[in-house]
């Protein structure tokens, strides 16, 4: 069918209705079509129905947006490419529109699902800080092996399917990149093993004949004393014998024989053996330093943040864009109270920027679900002389129940502290409900709450709106090109608020 796109979903498609004569505004089902952008007639054909809605597919754009762009990206379809890669569905579209869009979706999220009025929504919100740079701004991108034809290739996945597009001009890769990626699918390729491709049975375990190669992971950072960045290289591959893992052996070893300013700082193969897409190793079974010799602190990089330098494993958490991360680190520090007795530290990473906070308090407590970033937080919080911050590891919601219910003791201070303030950075999830019971009941008099979601921070708002008013809304721009955006909120607890039991305490 050919349409007029007029809106934006949440997810990077574009929006429009089909013609319906009969009714008097002539609009019928949404259509949400992926690979369309507002202000486009498209051709798009319909891949799925639904009671409310129909699902579609870019065929042709009829006619452009206004002051559309060039791509950029030779991956696109926009560039000719006819599966086109996954990622960056904006980039046609110009980068103040891009914004604009950003900010209209989380405001819709935050009033629809948030329940937020729009008076206080406009009296918090604030102007959305761009990212410095729009290409080669990632300093962790992950691509997938898979089938191409004949051969071997490593790229992302197409838009709304499974197979791999080959993306060797990625146009968010930092220099060097490049040279690196193109390296690792000839290795690959040599070996004469084939790509992993899911069955599509749901948590089982991969079978031995559905293939090796899995994905690859480049991150860029530093070695200690070093000013030029060098990358990590990160590879899953399904579980296999001897001659599989000299493969991988072997591919690692020719990208460290890459040289330049892409050389690599380490190289690490883990195993995941089951039948899933997810990039994220089950068992590390080599790790490779910079000369090449197997040593498991060959897997430790730093990244900068806010003047410091913190040391990580490339498997852990840290923001992807550091130049953007600049910005919300100091969005976070303006926010945050001047002082304060203790901070909760929730969802902690390796300890940015919570730490970056904590000298401003008597007491800090970092919880945290993945167990490197925890021994990464204790060792970078050691480095900075901060012997006042404390980490936990495991899940948040059984640890802030204990905390909640006073059985969380033993942890080396004086005496309790007041958790007068809380740090919140979760995963695109959002706060699950147990956790947020239990901070409800903790009640800490401010919420700096960083959110990579806001469909699940609007779902969030809406149990926080109880007891806390809503002060500040700034925004970070952290992924150009794509429909996220990074919300930093500033919230206080309403003096009329008392501490509520929490639902579920573990």
């Amino acid at each position: 069918m050919e349409l007029a796109l007029d809106g934006l979903a949440h997810d990077g498609r574009g929006i429009g209705r089909v013609p319906a004569p009969e009714r008097p505004d002539g609009r019928g089902l949404t259509v949400f079509v992926a690979g369309g952008l507002p202000g486009q007639r498209v051709r798009c054909r319909v891949l799925r129905r639904k009671p409310r809605f129909l699902e579609a597919e870019l065929v042709e754009v009829l006619s452009p947006g206004p002051e559309e762009v060039p791509p950029l990206c030779p991956h696109s379809r926009a560039s000719g490419d006819a599966r086109g890669c996954g990622g960056c569905p904006l980039q046609t579209m110009p980068y103040d529109r891009q914004l604009q869009w950003k900010e209209r979706l989380a405001r819709d999220a935050l009033t629809r699902i948030g329940g937020l009025a729009s008076g206080a929504l406009d009296a918090a919100w604030e102007a959305t800080l761009p990212s410095p740079a729009l290409s080669g701004f990632r300093n962790r991108m992950t691509f997938a092996f898979g089938a191409g034809g004949d051969s071997l290739v490593l790229g992302q996945r197409s838009r709304g399917g499974a197979d791999v597009v080959p993306t060797p001009d990625c146009a968010l890769l930092p220099p060097g990149g490049r040279e690196l990626l193109a390296e690792a699918q000839a290795a690959a390729a040599s070996s004469g093993l084939p790509a992993w491709r899911a069955s599509g049975r749901r948590g089982g375990k991969a079978s031995g004949g559905r293939g090796l190669w899995r994905f690859l992971t480049l991150r860029q950072g530093w070695l200690p004393g070093e000013a030029t960045p060098r990358w990590w290289a990160l590879c899953v591959t399904s579980p296999g014998g001897q001659p599989a893992r000299d493969a991988v052996r072997t591919l690692g070893e020719r990208l460290l024989g890459v040289g330049g300013a892409s050389r690599l700082g380490g190289f690490i193969h883990e195993e995941r053996s089951y039948d899933d897409a997810l990039a994220v190793g089950e068992r590390r079974v080599l790790t490779l330093d910079a000369q090449g010799k197997e040593n498991p602190r060959g897997a430790l990089l730093r990244l900068p943040l806010g003047g410091r330098s913190f040391a990580l494993d490339p498997e852990s958490f840290f923001q992807v864009n550091t130049g953007a991360a600049e910005l919300l680190v100091r969005t976070v520090l303006d926010m945050a109270p001047a002082s304060g007795n203790g901070l909760l530290d929730l969802y902690c990473g390796v300890g940015a920027p919570g730490q970056l906070v904590a000298p401003r308090f008597g007491a800090a407590l970092g919880l945290e679900a993945d167990s490197r970033a925890i021994l990464a937080a204790w060792n970078n919080a050691k480095e900075a002389g901060l012997d006042h911050c404390r980490y936990l590891g495991g899940d948040a919601a059984m640890l802030l129940g204990l905390l909640a219910s006073g059985k969380l003791t033993g942890l080396g201070w004086n005496k309790t502290p007041h958790w007068d303030t809380a740090l919140l950075d979760p995963p695109r999830a959002g706060l699950a409900p147990a956790a947020l019971d239990a901070l409800l009941h903790i009640a800490p008099d401010h919420l700096v709450y960083v959110s990579c979601n806001p469909a699940t921070l609007a779902r969030d708002a809406a149990r926080l709106s109880a007891a806390y008013t809503l002060e500040r809304l700034p925004a970070v721009d952290l992924f150009p090109h794509t429909p996220h955006l990074e919300c930093c909120s500033l919230w206080r607890r309403k003096l009329s608020a008392e501490r509520s039991e929490p639902r579920s305490v573990h």
